[in-house]
């Protein structure tokens, strides 16, 4: 819960209405970066932290990657079990829970519904990915480190990691208030604020269509590049490159995402 007793903001977004907010365009160029940076290939176990409906999982699946999913949201990994039954080619996959989670055990349990800072994974991916802003959702700073902290957990030694947030600096450069955009037949309304004490974007979000208004609010922690570097190698990750674009854009404050790829690392041997 919140500080006024209510539910925590992330554990109540992430349902119908996200499937209207959430708008992408590029996600086939995403995925062609992914697949380059990370040299994801034949008999490479991947990990995508954060799946939501399976925007990034279910087009590497069709590539013949062996990608894993995990999210709290539960409404947003049934989705992403439909899609993979809909795919051509594709067997049916069940959502296991964290204690039940066993990645390899079979194609009908790539989903896992556990929390992000407890991953149930322990030394087995070649590389992970947490895409579209899906860190910083916490308040308290030690919450989100634990989450970085399970991510390498769940890489082998040398595995790698691709993290794409938004460009800190070219947010605050180009920050704007208000913003609204249609999709599917509803009207989106965003209000936005920046504290910043606390470095984190507060959006309202007013969903308007046939079916009424609803409201929504999210909150997510902004990172520096250098606050970035500090907790990954806090949580045991070795900073490889950064992006400002999944072009490979050179990293500045001209770009709006900063997609930094970095690699857990290797255990000293005894």
């Amino acid at each position: 819960m919140d500080e006024s007793g209510g539910p925590l903001w992330y554990g109540q977004y992430f349902g119908p209405d996200y499937l209207l907010i959430d708008v992408h365009s590029n996600t086939e160029k995403e995925i062609d970066f992914l697949l380059a940076v990370l040299g994801l290939g034949k008999g490479k176990k991947c990990l995508d932290v954060g799946c939501g409906y399976g925007r990034h999982l279910i087009p590497l699946l069709e590539r013949g990657i062996d990608v894993y999913g995990a999210d709290l949201s539960r409404f947003m990994l049934e989705k992403t079990a439909k899609r993979i039954s809909e795919s051509a080619g594709m067997a049916e996959t069940r959502i296991n829970r964290s204690e039940t989670a066993e990645p390899g055990a079979g194609k009908r349990s790539r989903l896992v519904q556990c929390d992000n800072r407890a991953l149930p994974f322990y030394g087995v991916f070649d590389c992970a990915v947490n895409m579209f802003n899906s860190f910083g959702y916490f308040e308290s700073e030690q919450d989100n480190y634990r989450m970085l902290v399970s991510m390498a957990g769940a890489l082998k030694p040398g595995g790698l990691f691709l993290i794409d947030l938004v460009n800190r600096d070219f947010v605050l450069r180009h920050f704007t208030r208000k913003d609204w955009f249609e999709h599917d037949g509803a009207v989106i309304l965003e209000k936005k604020w920046f504290e910043p004490k606390s470095n984190r974007t507060e959006i309202d979000v007013s969903v308007l269509d046939a079916l009424g208004k609803r409201n929504h609010h999210y909150s997510i922690r902004l990172y520096s590049y250098t606050e970035l570097v500090l907790l990954l190698e806090a949580a045991g990750f070795v900073v490889k490159a950064v992006f400002g674009g999944f072009s490979g854009e050179e990293f500045d404050m001209h770009h709006d995402r900063m997609l930094v790829l970095s690699q857990s690392l290797e255990m000293e041997e005894e």
